[in-house]
C-alpha cells in the first residue's frame, strides 16, 4: 500500500512539472485550434410573483416540465428538447452541447401540456406540444411562428400555469457559456383578503373584477418604445421584471415597490376580448376576536377560505391618460344589502403577466369598506363613493 501511494505522488509531480518544462522551451506554444463543440450550462428558474410576495409557491405555479429550443444564428433549430420533471420544481439545471462562436436565441417554456389549443398558425389550431414537435433539427421559421401564437389560458382545477421567455446570447469562440435563465408565468394572480371588524359574521354573496382579456400571446409582446427604454434603463424586460419581483417579495412587499414604475406598453392579441368579467361566488367571513383588556390583541374575522384565482394578462386603459395606465373595477355584493359596492382598484396600473395583486378589504361597523391593494395606498369607500348604505349600530342591527 505504501509503494502505491509513493508511485501516485511521483506521477502527479511529473505531470505538474510538464507545463513548466514547456514554458522554458525556446519554442512558442501553439495557439489553440477553434473548437467545434462547446457546452451550454443553464440554470433555469421561474421569476417570483411580481408586486406582492407570497410565503410559499403552490405546485400549479411551479415547473412540471421544461422545453428548450436553441436557434443557430441563421434562425434554424439547433436543439428542441422537452424535459419532464418528476416533481414540480422552481429550478432546473440543464447541460447542452452546442456550436460555439455564434449569436443564439434560446426559447424556454414550461407546462406546455396545459395549452390544449394554440391559434395564430397556418392550418388552424393545434396543441402547443404538437406545434413544438413540428420543428426538428435545422428547421427554419420557428421564431416568427412562435411569436404569433396566442391561446385562451385555463387555470382551473390547479392546472400548471404556462411559462415562457426568450434570451439572445453571444456564444464565445473558444469557451463554454454558463448562465441563469428565467421563465415568466403567462398569468396574473389575485389574492383577496376579507377582514371583518363588524360584530357578526358577514356573507359576501359574490364579487367580481371587470375588464380582463380572454386570450394571451404565448411570448410576451413588449414594445420597443422610448417609454419602455426609459423604464428598463438598459436592461431587458425580463431582468427588469426580476428586479421588481425581488423588491416586491422583500418583507412581503417593501416600500421600494411603491415608487417603482409599471410595465404598461405591451400588446395583446387583436383577437382577445378585453371586456370579460370574473365573478367569484359566496365567501363567509367570520366574526372578529375582541380582547377588551388588550384591544391591540384583537383580530379581525377572516374568510374560511381565502379567494385566490388567476386571470390572463390584460389591458384596460384609462381614457384620460396617454402613457397606457390601466384601471380595473371591483364589485362586492354583501348579504342583506340591495346595492353592491362598486369601485376602481386603487393603484393597479397594469396587468402585465406575472403580476400578483393582493387586495385587502376591511369591513367596519358603519358599512364602510377600506380597500388596500398591497403594497399601495388605502381607499375608504362610503356612501359618497356612489353607494348609499344606511348606518348600523354597534350591535350590527339597523
Amino acid at each position: 500500500m505504501k509503494t502505491n501511494i509513493i508511485h501516485s505522488i511521483a506521477v502527479c509531480l511529473a505531470a505538474l512539472a510538464l507545463p513548466f518544462m514547456v514554458a522554458c522551451s525556446s519554442q512558442e506554444a501553439p495557439m489553440p485550434e477553434p473548437i467545434s463543440e462547446a457546452t451550454l450550462y443553464m440554470n433555469i428558474e421561474q421569476i417570483g410573483n411580481t408586486r406582492a410576495g407570497t410565503s410559499s409557491i403552490p405546485d400549479n405555479e411551479k415547473m412540471h416540465n421544461v422545453r428548450i429550443i436553441v436557434l443557430h444564428s441563421d434562425g434554424t433549430i439547433e436543439h428542441n428538447r422537452l424535459y419532464p420533471l418528476n416533481t414540480p420544481q422552481e429550478q432546473k439545471y440543464i447541460i447542452l452541447k452546442v456550436k460555439p462562436d455564434e449569436k443564439k436565441r434560446i426559447f424556454l417554456f414550461a407546462n406546455e401540456n396545459n395549452v390544449s389549443a394554440v391559434e395564430g398558425i397556418d392550418g388552424g389550431s393545434k396543441t402547443l406540444t404538437d406545434f413544438f414537435d413540428g420543428y426538428t433539427a435545422d428547421a427554419p421559421g420557428f421564431e416568427n411562428a412562435v411569436n404569433g401564437l396566442y391561446f385562451a389560458p385555463d387555470y382551473s382545477g390547479g392546472k400548471p400555469i404556462p411559462m415562457s421567455s426568450m434570451y439572445e446570447i453571444d456564444f464565445p469562440k473558444n469557451d463554454n457559456f454558463e448562465g441563469t435563465f428565467y421563465v415568466v408565468r403567462v398569468a396574473t394572480k389575485f389574492t383577496i383578503n376579507f377582514l371583518n371588524w363588524r360584530g357578526e359574521e358577514v356573507t359576501v354573496e359574490k364579487f367580481s373584477i371587470s375588464s380582463y382579456a380572454d386570450k394571451n400571446f404565448l411570448m410576451a409582446h413588449v414594445n420597443d418604445s422610448e417609454q419602455n427604454s426609459t423604464l428598463f434603463k438598459g436592461k431587458s424586460w425580463i431582468d427588469w421584471l426580476k428586479e421588481v419581483s425581488d423588491a416586491s417579495n422583500e418583507n412581503g412587499g417593501s416600500t421600494a415597490t411603491e415608487t417603482s414604475e409599471w410595465l404598461k406598453d405591451y400588446e395583446l392579441p387583436s383577437q382577445a376580448n378585453q371586456a370579460n368579467t370574473y365573478t367569484h361566488g359566496s365567501v363567509v367571513v367570520g366574526r372578529p376576536t375582541v380582547n377588551i383588556d388588550n384591544p391591540g390583541a384583537s383580530k379581525p374575522g377572516v374568510a374560511k377560505e381565502i379567494p385566490v384565482f388567476y386571470l390572463p394578462e390584460s389591458k384596460n386603459g384609462k381614457a384620460e391618460t396617454t402613457d397606457g395606465e390601466q384601471e380595473y373595477a371591483m364589485t362586492i355584493k354583501i348579504g342583506g344589502k340591495d346595492e353592491p359596492f362598486v369601485f376602481k382598484l386603487p393603484n393597479l396600473k397594469a396587468l402585465f403577466r406575472n403580476t400578483h395583486v393582493v387586495v385587502n378589504i376591511t369591513m367596519y361597523h358603519n358599512h364602510k369598506i377600506e380597500v388596500d391593494v398591497i403594497p399601495y395606498s388605502e381607499v375608504v369607500l362610503d356612501p359618497a363613493f356612489g353607494v348609499e348604505i344606511e348606518e348600523e349600530t354597534q350591535t350590527g342591527k339597523e
